[in-house]
């Protein structure tokens, strides 16, 4: 599989860079995977001086790129490679649903880039082919954003309908994309203990996003209750992951890649990330997916869990069963680097 990298000219006037592996030969109505990647996630954890420009948090995935389908990653604003965050933005003195509303603008400008330019097939008229993206981590917020501010943006809409087909999402953060406290197990282990850290504080949360956690069976069974407050293993600590990490790691202003969120107000970010899943689930797309690791940290696992409760709402409503919900034997946060193909194999499932 040749992995080629592009610069996206987009229509709002920003631009991103984005590796592909092209439309697979002989195919004409194919899908196409496209992958969003969370915060300080492009090209991760640990600062480095080997910043590339290819967002290659994606690359062992589309190395292995089945062959009937096409599979497309990029990089974020502020992100090497793609266009800079304003002084504004960088120092979080733009307001987060400002910020969030931005990567939105940037995320739905890459979709109609894909289309216009790059020529990937729309939706067929059967629902199927099309697109199917897949929201890692804060990636997630990517996903409730553009199906929140649909109703302020039509376009978004005509989009959807027009590429998407499916979407699935990986362990989205209760903090970061549903706007909640992150948790007795991320409190415990990173955020309060900031001040003063103990250690440098990017490699406490290395440790904590990479670890890997012994759920126990009730705590799955009941989805939720009490938390794993400790890791058996921990990805940072790998030599091999930290042979990774070095090559995605992007900046260093922790902050602002945490400062966006649907709405400005934090009493309400719950209820928004609620909305953003209804208005999911009432939309044209035929099958979203939720897919968490049996040994993820608490945060991302208890996110899918709260998507998965408030899809199943919906479904009850509509009777329309859009919902795929997995849980990958033994992943953490970081099943791409972990097992590539295990991956590939659990989203083609949960696509159509």
């Amino acid at each position: 599989m040749t992995v080629q990298e592009g610069i996206a000219q987009l229509s709002n006037g920003a631009h991103l860079t984005y590796l592909d592996t092209g439309a697979p030969e002989g195919e004409t109505n194919y899908r196409t995977f496209v992958f969003i990647p969370g915060a300080a996630h492009n090209k991760c954890i640990f600062p480095s001086s080997n910043c590339q420009l290819t967002p290659d948090t994606f690359e062992p995935v589309l190395d292995i790129t089945p062959k009937n389908v096409r599979a497309i990653s990029y990089s974020l604003r502020g992100y090497n490679g793609s266009t800079p965050l304003s002084p504004e933005e960088a120092e979080c003195k733009v307001t987060p649903s400002q910020l969030h509303k931005t990567h939105v603008s940037d995320f739905a400008a890459f979709i109609e880039y894909l289309g216009t330019t790059l020529k990937v097939p729309p939706r067929s008229a059967d629902g199927t082919a099309g697109l199917t993206t897949v929201h890692w981590s804060k990636g997630g917020a990517i996903a409730t954003g553009l199906f929140y501010f649909q109703s302020s943006n039509p376009k978004y809409k005509s989009l959807i309908d027009k590429y998407i087909s499916s979407v699935i999402l990986y362990e989205p953060p209760i903090s970061n994309v549903y706007g909640m406290d992150p948790g007795d197990c991320a409190n415990g282990l990173f955020y309060h203990r900031l001040n003063p850290p103990p250690e440098d504080p990017g490699f406490m949360f290395a440790k904590y996003v990479t670890g890997f956690y012994r759920h126990s069976p009730e705590y799955k069974k009941n989805k939720g209750g009490q938390e794993v407050l400790q890791y058996y293993r921990s990805g940072a600590l790998e030599q091999d992951f930290q042979g990774y990490s070095k090559k995605v790691f992007e900046g260093t202003y922790i902050a602002r890649i945490l400062h966006w969120y649907l709405t400005d107000d934090v009493s309400e970010r719950y209820e928004a990330a609620h909305e953003a899943f209804k208005e999911m689930a009432g939309s044209s797309v035929k099958k979203i997916g939720l897919l968490y690791g049996s040994d993820g940290p608490p945060e991302g696992v208890e996110g899918c869990w709260i998507g998965e409760k408030w899809l199943e709402e919906e479904a009850k409503k509509t009777g329309e069963e859009k919902l795929v919900v997995k849980e990958f034997p033994g992943g953490n946060h970081y099943i791409q680097f972990y097992d590539p193909k295990g991956f590939w194999d659990y989203i083609l499932q949960m696509s159509v």
